[in-house]
């Protein structure tokens, strides 16, 4: 066999195996991740790109998009390039449906998007989801801005909420991130709830809460402030809420990282009705609570541990309230200019409750016989 016969045979043998590797390898690999174009003013859907969806895939939306989907692909992300209105139509108020529902997928981001007039909810989590919601707007629909339940976990920046049921709902085991600015007013009931052992961290926010019912309202959950680097700077401003800028029902409010929290011309600044905790041990929390009927309303039950970096408590019809309280604890050592005065009644204590005020400025203390207290400002 002359050499160039033999080059041809070995090409004849060992290009089948060569195409056939290759087609095993294609089929062994995942499909690319893909940029969908969905021009929903063409009458396009973004339901129909879902269709096609595969992990790692965009879906540019433009337009007005008149649809509910459901995500169930993980990774997907979903971008309206700040110009495209998701509107879910209205209808009956209806629990539990989302315009946007995330059905377990893992990893999915929603961006740029105006969500608007869903019947229930504008994004509803379900199934141990994993979500970002990035510079979106979620408005004006029937229960809840967004709805993170069953064990699902949100990451939540740069959002405005307006003119929903309630701006956020958090329940059943599930957490939710806020960074970035993070706008809830008008909602006719609660801006943010946390309920069945849910979490909101404030991580690095600056939380704007206004004219809702509660601000925050942790009926059984947790609000929590951690000391990473990321958490610093965060901020908490409520105004005009209807009851509380801050609710804690039976809750935990826990602050172990630098977060200034003003709350202004509201029903109550702080509210703890039923054995809920307010947590500052480490001098974390700048609080400014001016304006408000009452201050901070503590009863039957409840406690507060802080020692805070600054307090200023004026201008209230009561400044702190504590009505059968379980004990409470003011401390500032050395003092750093902290007060309760200027309020009409400063501080007003009854029903057994204890409590410790250390190097805080007080004006009034009003006491009944079942009180103690201690420090350097105690009961007449």
């Amino acid at each position: 066999m002359s050499t160039s016969e033999r080059t041809i045979w070995h090409i004849a043998r060992t290009v089948p195996t060569t195409f056939l590797g290759l087609a095993v390898f294609a089929a062994a690999s995942p499909a690319l991740a893909a940029i969908r174009n969905v021009d929903c003013a063409k009458g396009e859907t973004i339901t129909t790109a879902l269709t096609d969806a595969v992990p790692g895939d965009t879906i540019r939306a433009t337009g007005t998009c008149r649809e509910r989907i459901t995500i169930t692909t993980d990774r997907l992300t979903l971008d309206g390039q700040d110009r495209t209105i998701l509107d879910g139509g209205g209808g009956t108020p209806t629990e539990l449906s989302g315009v946007v529902t995330i059905d377990g997928a893992r990893g999915v981001t929603i961006t740029g998007l105006t969500i608007q007039n869903g019947p229930g909810d504008g994004i509803l989590a379900i199934h141990a989801a994993t979500f970002a919601v990035k510079s979106t707007t979620l408005q004006g629909h029937g229960f809840m801005g967004i709805d993170v339940t069953d064990h699902s976990t949100a990451e939540l920046a740069d959002v405005t909420l307006q003119r929903n049921q309630q701006g956020i709902d958090v329940l059943n085991a599930s957490l939710v991130i806020l960074r970035g600015r993070i706008i809830i007013r008008d909602n006719r009931s609660h801006g943010a709830d946390v309920n069945g052992g849910s979490v909101i961290e404030i991580r690095g926010a600056h939380v704007e809460v206004s004219n809702n019912d509660f601000g925050f309202a942790a009926a059984d959950g947790r609000l929590v402030v951690y000391a990473f680097t990321a958490s610093r700077g965060s901020t908490i401003t409520a105004s005009h809420n209807r009851g509380a800028a801050i609710g804690i029902g039976t809750s935990l409010f826990s602050i172990f990282g630098p977060i200034t929290i003003t709350a202004e011309n509201n029903g109550f600044g702080l509210f703890c009705p039923a054995g809920g905790k307010l947590l500052d041990p480490f001098g974390r929390g700048t609080f400014v609570l001016r304006n408000n009927r009452i201050g901070m309303f503590f009863d039957a039950g409840c406690s507060a541990l802080v020692n805070p970096a600054k307090l200023t408590v004026q201008n209230n019809g009561t400044g702190i309230l504590a009505d059968g309280a379980s004990f409470l604890s003011f401390v500032t050592d050395p003092p750093n200019g902290s007060e309760i005065t200027g309020n009409d009644t400063d501080v007003n204590l009854k029903f057994g409750t204890r409590a410790t005020f250390q190097g805080i400025t007080i004006g009034t203390i009003v006491c009944d016989k079942t009180v103690l207290t201690r420090g350097t400002t105690v009961c007449p």
